[in-house]
């Protein structure tokens, strides 16, 4: 599992919000929010390949109304697996929808760590 993969499965156990990955085919009728990596921002190369990567995402969350204890769940996962490398972006209300939209940009590396399901926790 990468760190990415963690940050994702974190996500999605968020009580109240449905995050996919990358999009959503149809939007759920409640707050959502999607996860994405969205470009590689450095790599270590050497022994003829990629040896390591950093990339920088975003998540994007749509609630209805303020949900503070929802932005405070996503900002926690957020400090718990990317660590200081975060921040609130963009947060603006869509007149279109009703839904107030924030955006987080988060970088992390393409390292792997211990998958919690195999380890038994």
């Amino acid at each position: 599992m990468t760190k990415f993969d963690q940050l994702v499965s974190q996500l999605k156990n968020i009580s109240g919000i449905e995050i996919a990955e990358y999009e959503w085919r149809t939007r759920p009728n409640g707050d959502f929010g999607t996860v994405q990596k969205d470009f590689e921002i450095d790599s270590d190369n050497g022994s003829d390949g990629k040896q390591d990567r950093a990339f920088e995402g975003s998540v994007d969350i749509f609630t209805h109304g303020k949900q503070m204890l929802t932005v405070a769940a996503v900002e926690s996962v957020l400090e718990d697996v990317c660590s200081g490398s975060w921040y609130l972006n963009s947060e603006q209300y869509e007149h279109e929808t009703g839904l107030i939209h924030r955006e987080f940009v988060f970088q992390l590396t393409d390292e792997e760590v211990p998958d919690p399901e195999e380890s038994g926790g």
